[in-house]
């Protein structure tokens, strides 16, 4: 029997088409590819669940709907965790299979869904591709034979679009299927060619060959030759990645179109670059930074345009047209002149500073440390308005909202005086771990003048010890290993006694008969353990932390349970999120208990101490994810959905998910959550939040939820209870909203 397998034309369709042919045929499947994106399938993409994630995603959700809509027997969509050995892949091209599964209700035995993962599981890919091949009723032998003709295939792919012919994506994949060269439109009748001119175009192929992206390459030919980033052999780019701190651990496309451009400048092969990117494309917000900058120092007009399902051709147009006429000549910033007007230091005092960004606690936790050991830290100023327009000022368009914010922290801590900034590292799938080479590069930019500590896991000892030690000594002035470990141990107590007031109050304010009482007891609490000077300190002031809380008089109410999942930086920071967790226990008649898991000292148990209970929580809850969701996306995108599920099951009347704009991994997840919580019957609030959020917008969605929440609970009660007139009131008064508060 034959099977029909659909391939959606979008995403990883581009990097891996080829191999994908070779092989479902090999197979003996009937392979159907969606068609060219058209006015049917642009007018589908709200099937997508959420507005959140770009364009190329909605579109991939459009092209596997028109597939379910034809009738395939099944959907070839590889989980691409990592294609090469050292990098990963963007979350979406992780999560993309378990998005549309989830979002369009696809059965799971309809979707054929390898994992391709080269970093942490060298080598099954293979295995994986075995059981699709069984799945389709093939046995061992011809599913040998299949690999073996997609692995053929793609080689021949890779290696007609690096051989100098000057052949797109698109063409080279109809050359291999034997299909004659599509036909050229022409967009410009008046459009002189020059022979002698190149322009390059970097950007990925399922924005530039896809309608969406306006055909910028075949409008940008009318004009002169153009290279776009496959028609550059791919180890000629990995050498310029090799230039960058950790450029080998670039998502993989995203460093093959950074190895590529950086190539094209600094070897002045072309003569203008024009970068595609999709709107709110994560990690374009990495590279074109980097992009940009050499473009500037070679003197290469460089041309950055943005689209997605609603630009307009006509401007699109106005700008390349214009793009074309007045970078006739090479322009840009001279070698040598500062980008922006650059910052001027003042007389600074002799001494070793440190700043560092604050996460939670940890600030609190570092500082701790650096007293210990005799190195100056200047104190971390609280996230404001002003720390976001400062960050906003010199970060990329679509970067995330933790990184605005903590590059204008990083702002004020140089221009306080501070001499060495301390930043996290550890390149994975989202962005956190290009922060801080990121951060640098636009301060120096700016004319700031500083070093940069980075630290990163010490894990594996044979790969990361050696500049873990030297951060960590760095930072230390040198100190013993003996005082680093003993002042890293009361910096961890502190973090750990604060993030632990900070859960007993979140349960005491949705009880407590005095409002405030609980908060003024924490303010006390926190001021002596700020200046306890040891672990005993510590502990005393725990001890009488409990007793005084315990002691606060409590009211019988049993008030609606919400707990807040998401990204890390939006939950815990409370300027990132409007205070929401306030704003929830505060409300006039109502009471709100917030839950939330996430705190840095937990983040600490879990990822580097190992401790058994949150390594135990965290299985728990990536087993309760997996059926949904079984891979990692980064982040705590895997964990949003595991804590949503397990949150359920525990009896919590409502979610709150929370993440910054342009999140990848969360934007995964959110694509998850929507249709799951609609099946869970659990409400759930989506938050996005930028440092355009306005606060009374947020606390009218807010105010919304709950009145949902109090909606549901209210049919809860009056289902118990009884139909009589009275049931409002007492459904309310258990709620807490006769109780006075």
């Amino acid at each position: 029997m034959t099977y029909t397998v659909g391939i959606p034309r979008g995403l990883a369709y581009y990097y891996l088409y080829p191999f994908a042919e070779g092989f479902l045929r090999g197979l003996g499947a009937r392979i159907v590819v969606s068609p060219p994106t058209d006015a049917r399938i642009l007018a589908s993409l709200t099937c997508c669940p959420t507005d959140e994630p770009c364009v190329s995603t909605k579109l991939f959700y459009a092209h596997t709907q028109y597939l379910l809509e034809k009738g395939v027997d099944y959907l070839f969509i590889p989980a691409l965790s990592s294609v090469e050995p050292d990098s990963y892949c963007c979350p979406k091209l992780i999560g993309a299979p378990y998005m549309v599964q989830n979002g369009l209700d696809i059965p799971p035995e309809r979707l054929l869904a390898p994992e391709i993962n080269e970093k942490e599981k060298p080598g099954r890919w293979q295995e994986e591709l075995q059981r699709v091949g069984e799945r389709l009723g093939a046995g061992r032998k011809t599913i040998q034979r299949a690999i073996r003709a997609g692995v053929k295939q793609q080689e021949a792919f890779l290696q007609l679009t690096r051989e100098g012919r000057g052949m797109t994506t698109p063409e080279v994949i109809d050359r291999l299927a034997g299909r004659p060269p599509a036909k050229r439109r022409v967009f410009d009748p008046a459009a002189r060619r020059d022979p002698q001119q190149v322009i390059g175009v970097m950007g990925h192929p399922y924005i530039l060959y896809d309608s969406v992206g306006h055909n910028v390459v075949a409008r940008l030919s009318e004009y002169g030759r153009v290279i776009t980033a496959e028609m550059v052999p791919l180890e000629v780019g990995r050498k310029e990645l090799a230039g960058i701190y950790e450029g080998e651990k670039m998502w993989t496309y995203e460093g093959r179109l950074l190895g590529a451009a950086l190539h094209l400048l600094r070897e002045r092969l072309v003569d203008k670059m024009v970068f595609v990117e999709a709107f709110a494309c994560g990690p374009s917000s990495i590279i074109e930074p980097y992009v940009e900058e050499e473009a500037e120092r070679q003197g290469i007009p460089f041309l950055l345009l943005t689209v997605d399902e609603h630009t307009g051709e006509a401007g699109l147009l106005t700008r390349l047209e214009a793009f074309v006429d007045t970078a006739a000549g090479r322009t840009g910033r001279p070698a040598g002149e500062p980008a922006r007007t650059p910052f001027v230091p003042g007389p600074r005092p002799a001494g070793f500073k440190i700043g560092a960004p604050s996460v939670g606690w940890a600030e609190k936790a570092l500082a701790t440390v650096l007293e210990s050991c005799g190195v100056e830290m200047v104190p971390t100023p609280p996230v404001t308005r002003k720390t976001v327009e400062l960050g906003k000022e010199l970060a990329p368009e679509f970067i995330c909202y933790p990184m605005i914010a903590t590059l204008g922290q990083i702002v004020e801590l140089l221009e306080a005086g501070a001499d060495l900034i301390v930043m996290v590292g550890g390149k994975g799938r989202c962005r956190l771990g290009w922060y801080a080479q990121l951060q640098e590069l636009l301060l120096k930019r700016r004319g700031y003048d500083f070093r940069l500590a980075i630290i990163d896991s010490p894990v594996p000892l044979s790969r990361n010890w050696r500049n873990f030690k030297q951060a960590v000594k760095l930072i230390t002035n040198n100190s013993s290993w003996r005082k680093i470990i003993r002042s890293f141990y009361l910096g961890y107590l502190k973090m750990k006694a604060l993030d632990e007031a900070e859960k007993l109050v979140r349960r005491k304010r949705a009880y407590e008969s005095k409002p405030g009482a609980a908060q003024r007891v924490r303010q006390k609490f926190l001021r002596r353990v700020l200046s306890a000077g040891n672990a005993r300190d510590i502990t005393q002031a725990s001890r009488e932390f409990f007793a005084e809380l315990a002691a606060l008089p409590e009211e019988r109410v049993t008030p609606l349970r919400v707990r807040i999942v998401g990204e890390f930086y939006a939950v815990i920071e409370n300027f990132a999120n409007q205070n929401i967790e306030e704003f929830l226990a505060s409300r006039p008649g109502l009471r709100v208990q917030v839950e939330r898991d996430m705190t840095a000292s937990g983040w600490f148990d879990l990822h580097v101490l190992r401790k058994k209970p949150s390594v135990r929580r965290f299985q728990e809850i990536i087993r309760t994810a997996a059926p949904y969701l079984p891979l990692s996306v980064g982040g705590h995108g895997q964990e949003s959905i595991g804590e949503v599920i397990l949150a359920k099951e525990e009896g919590v009347d409502g979610i709150i998910h929370l993440f910054p704009f342009t999140c990848m991994p969360e934007i995964v997840s959110q694509s998850i959550l929507i249709p799951l919580c609609e099946r869970l019957d659990l409400p759930l609030l989506s938050l996005v939040v930028s440092e355009q959020t306005g606060t009374a917008g947020l606390q009218t969605r807010l105010e919304a939820f709950l009145e949902v929440l109090l909606e549901r609970a209210g049919k809860k009660i009056h289902s118990s209870v009884g139909g009589d007139e009275n049931v409002k009131s007492r459904g309310f008064e258990k709620f807490g909203l006769l109780s006075g508060y």
